[in-house]
């Protein structure tokens, strides 16, 4: 369309040039119009409407200094007009001056109290701010106004999503699709809820319909890859990365779920790479720039040397963020990513990490302590006042920690002198799940905000909080990190000392602790008696299965090797094919990763050490795919011993193997994580298969497959001792003690 001027020697018929921009504008011919509304106040600079309109023009287009500057002056001529006011508030939202922008929303709502508009744009910039409750009760007052609003039933459903209540997020935004079936982007973030929810399929298919109506919808793409990488598609992950990435190379987001991507794959440099890339992208992207230090630490290593120099790299790394974060250098909110980064796989080294979650955890105590106030903690007891005990854990579920630990708190607690609090910080829930509401004074699902749990925490005002694990459920970590009680405990969930100030007893057993063992934690070390838990054995559903449909030889000796692929270090690799060279005819049993590039990885140093041996690993060695629980039982009882992984032993799947009648070999390391197999042989009056040096491991690996009676007398004593493992009292009433103890403040 030509411009339009007015004829020479004749003004311009304003009304009418303004009139045919707006017809432009309505018809979605935005340049042409853009072009009339800017001939019209080339002639009158202070004609409202065109400036009004203009104003939103470059707000769609992104030009926001030319719309603050064109609304602004509409607004000095009639600055109580509402819709004005709301344009103003949109403009000042999009410049991320969402506080400003609320203002305006705030005065146009103050003239014009029914505005649908400006209470849903209101509560988007409050969302914006992470004020979700006070949005949503904007949000509420926008659809009571307009019940057919789709967009303020979209941004509610974003609010409480932000909110963790994704089950009612999901019905927000199907109410917004209702409105509008061909709305994209409440298709993306009912996926988003869906994948919160552990519904990876279902979210990956509102993830392709967003992309059907909006096909380069960048968070669409974005999170049709973490969807896939949730379903272990990593293929297709990697390749909608590269898609996403070719056409937006400068998303920060992209950049970090490629490391994630990576670092799955156990690509730890690469992974290392990607995640620095999205901190230069977007400075304040605290997840990433966890992460970036965090993926110092590989699932697996290629040789012991390895060890050495990724550890070395993840204490610089570690270092450097510290002083970032005390000299001010690093934007944003820190507290973001804490818990969805740790360092998870240290423990996994072989190494005493005291001083390294030392670091890591002043960190984060201090991080989280400045995001947070202190709230006000519970008093002692009075006489005959029950103790309150906080349990915050993710994993209150048929887990290992809860079979090792939770379940026996919350079943056998005294109610009448504890009341136990469980605080679920997971979606996760199962028939276990009924056990802990059954028993327990209250139960408490998530996930939630940290600043609700603190405000569901204080309001319960417990005297003790235990963490069963901390270096997994990144909302306890995140948790832990703050100080909620007088006294705070962490466990052998996880076997290692978090680090943090805000805990103060780790609680172990006596029997699998070294007689050093204080010096391997930040916290008191307070050893409970035996093994430390009181276990139930499972109940599972009956399974056949045979050796031939698990690749495995009816002649030969079956070693249980069922532990995670990364509690074995490649220094101990030659102790296979050393067993095998001797016992003749034998199979070793692993597990796959369910990663791809760590498996592989553990079968090419198999390989090697098998070669160095004069052997060939596929004739000893058998990966199988991972199994639920029943087939997992069912598979172990296929096997003749247990041999258990050196420096990092078993625990519920030493006690697992124990229930299918397997003898297990352990070496009892120089750590805790590292004795507990030890343990319990102890507490089972069976020692002999022991080891305290790799020649004893080995030769026990070879003994019980050159010596049948001897083995199958080793089968009997199993049958009848591994009752001394279960329902251990003697534990319960210690720690009902502790508990005591430490609510009245007493020394610990």
């Amino acid at each position: 369309m030509p411009a339009v001027s007015a004829p020479q020697g004749k003004p311009l018929d304003v009304a009418r040039t303004f009139q045919q921009a707006l017809e432009l504008h309505h018809q979605g011919r935005i340049a042409e119009a853009e072009q009339l509304y800017s001939v019209v106040l080339a002639v009158r600079p202070e004609h409202f409407e065109s400036l009004q309109m203009l104003g939103v023009i470059k707000l769609v287009r992104g030009d926001l200094p030319a719309a603050l500057r064109l609304v602004g002056a509409a607004l000095k001529q009639r600055p109580t007009s509402p819709q004005v006011l709301l344009n103003h508030g949109n403009v000042l939202d999009a410049m991320k001056r969402h506080d400003e922008a609320i203002q305006s929303f705030d005065e146009a709502i103050r003239r014009k109290s029914r505005f649908a508009e400006a209470h849903n744009n209101r509560g988007s910039s409050l969302i914006a701010l992470e004020r979700y409750e006070e949005a949503l009760d904007s949000l509420r007052r926008a659809i009571a106004i307009k019940p057919d609003y789709a967009e303020a039933f979209y941004n509610q459903g974003n609010a409480l999503r932000l909110l963790d209540r994704h089950d009612q997020a999901l019905k927000s935004f199907d109410r917004a699709l209702a409105l509008r079936p061909n709305y994209a982007k409440a298709h993306c973030n009912r996926g988003v809820a869906l994948e919160a929810l552990q519904r990876s399929a279902e979210a990956l298919a509102e993830f392709d319909l967003a992309l059907a109506i909006q096909p380069n919808f960048p968070e669409a793409m974005l999170n049709r890859c973490r969807s896939l990488r949730a379903l272990r598609r990593f293929d297709e992950t990697f390749l909608g990365l590269d898609t996403l990435l070719r056409a937006h190379p400068n998303h920060a987001e992209a950049h970090n779920m490629l490391g994630m991507l990576l670092a799955d794959c156990n690509q730890s440099v690469d992974a290392v790479k990607s995640y620095e890339r999205a901190v230069a992208l977007k400075p304040d992207f605290s997840k990433a720039r966890w992460s970036a230090c965090m993926a110092a630490l590989p699932i697996l290593y290629a040789q012991e040397s390895d060890i050495e120099v990724r550890r070395a790299d993840y204490e610089r790394r570690l270092h450097a963020l510290i002083a970032d974060y005390e000299a001010g250098r690093i934007p944003g909110d820190m507290t973001k990513g804490l818990g969805m980064a740790q360092p998870f796989f240290l423990a996994y080294q072989g190494h005493n990490d005291r001083d390294l979650q030392r670091l890591f955890g002043t960190l984060a105590a201090r991080i989280m302590a400045d995001r947070h106030p202190q709230i006000e903690l519970a008093a002692p007891p009075a006489p005959g006042e029950p103790v309150r005990v906080g349990i915050v854990s993710g994993y209150f579920w048929q887990h290992s920690v809860w079979k090792v630990g939770i379940r026996g708190w919350v079943t056998e607690l005294d109610p009448k002198r504890f009341q136990v609090f469980c605080y679920n910080t997971s979606y996760k829930e199962d028939a276990e799940t009924e056990v802990a509401k059954r028993h327990a004074h209250r139960y408490v699902p998530g996930p939630r905000p940290v600043e609700e749990w603190r405000k569901i925490i204080q309001a319960d005002r417990p005297h003790v909080l235990i963490y069963p694990e901390i270096g997994m459920n990144h909302e306890a970590a995140e948790l832990a990190a703050l100080r909620l009680a007088p006294v705070q405990c962490s466990y052998i969930g996880h076997p290692q000392t978090c680090g943090m100030p805000t805990i103060d007893v780790f609680l172990s057993g006596e029997l699998i602790e070294p007689a050093n063992g204080a010096e391997h934690y930040t916290e008191k070390l307070v050893k409970l008696p035996n093994i430390a838990f009181h276990y139930e054995p499972l109940n599972l559903d009956t399974v056949i299965v045979n050796r031939p449909e698990l690749g495995l030889r009816p002649s030969a000796t079956i070693y249980w090797c069922a532990q995670s692929l990364f509690k074995y270090l490649p220094q101990y690799d030659e102790v296979f094919p050393r067993i095998a060279r001797e016992a003749g005819d034998c199979q070793f049993v692993f597990i796959r990763h369910l990663g791809p590039g760590v498996t592989e990885l553990f079968e090419e140093r198999l390989k090697r050490a098998f070669a160095a041996h004069g052997l060939n690993a596929s004739d000893h060695c058998v990966m199988l795919a991972p199994m639920s629980m029943s087939r997992f039982a069912a598979a172990s009882a296929l096997c003749d011993v247990m041999l258990d992984s050196i420096g990092w032993s078993g625990g519920n799947t030493t006690l697992e193997a124990f229930a299918q009648d397997l003898p297990v070999v352990t070496f009892e390391g120089e750590l805790m994580r590292g004795r507990v197999s030890a343990g319990m042989l102890r507490m089972m009056g069976m020692p002999e298969t022991i080891a305290t040096t790799i020649e004893e491991y080995v030769a026990l690996g070879i003994r019980i497959a050159r010596d049948a009676t001897w083995r199958q007398e080793l089968r009997s004593r199993v049958a009848s001792d591994r009752q001394k493992l279960y329902r251990d009292r003697t534990c319960i009433t210690a720690l009902e003690a502790f508990l005591e103890r430490a609510a009245q403040r007493q020394a610990l």
